[in-house]
């Protein structure tokens, strides 16, 4: 089994809990569906990926740990809350905050704000999806250190931003660069850069990001 094919099921698992999440009795099977596919592709996995799947079973656990400690229910972060840690850019025009906080299906709330240079542009992005598990999953592989796939159109790579795990994704064929940071064990926080903006204003732009704004309103 690819690496590809490997991510696709972890991320059919994700999708299939969150199209379960309106029925208890559902949810609690699709969850259970989920873990089982996870564990599957585990097993299936060709040798070098052992190592990617340990660390995704890792990383899933170690981002649940909240969940039981706060007996399984958290509410999530307003999206004004975690549009206030987005920074100012020097030399880079700033858009107005936007963003959404919902509790159906899913509890879940995301801010995103937009900053452009001449043609280039970065998006910041932070979605709370209260420590939802399955949310976790499609990222988790990427985040050990040790990751990385060079192709012909760029490369992915583990990476960490001021001490938080995360991954590079950058594709010089669509002229995007990505980094996808996991704060604090719950913030899905995501650099993303295009029309040649590359990526090192799109790693500046989180280096810039006052975390602790998102870590002390959780």
């Amino acid at each position: 089994m690819t690496k590809s094919m490997t991510t696709s099921i972890i991320a059919t698992a994700a999708i299939a809990v969150l199209a379960s999440a309106c029925g208890k009795s559902a949810e609690q099977q699709q969850a259970e569906q989920a873990a089982e596919a996870v564990a599957q592709a585990a097993r299936e996995g060709a040798s070098q990926m052992a190592e990617g799947a340990a660390t995704m079973a890792q990383g899933l656990e170690a981002l649940t740990k909240g969940v039981t400690a706060a007996g399984g229910k958290v509410d999530v972060v307003d999206f004004e809350v975690l549009g206030a840690a987005f920074p100012e850019l020097s030399g880079w025009q700033r858009s107005e905050v936007t963003g959404t906080t919902t509790s159906f299906p899913m509890a879940m709330s995301q801010s995103e704000v937009s900053y452009q240079q001449g043609e280039a542009r970065v998006k910041l992005a932070v979605i709370d999806t209260a420590l939802n598990q399955m949310l976790f999953a499609p990222f988790a592989m990427y985040m050990s250190a040790n990751f990385s796939e060079r192709s012909s159109d760029g490369y992915k790579k583990g990476t960490s931003v001021k001490g938080e795990p995360g991954f590079e994704d950058v594709n010089t064929r669509r002229g995007t660069a990505t980094v996808t940071v996991v704060v604090g064990k719950r913030f899905i926080v995501t650099s993303e850069g295009s029309r040649g903006a590359g990526i090192e204003p799109v790693r500046a732009a989180l280096e810039q990001m006052d975390f602790s704004k998102l870590t002390a309103a959780k």
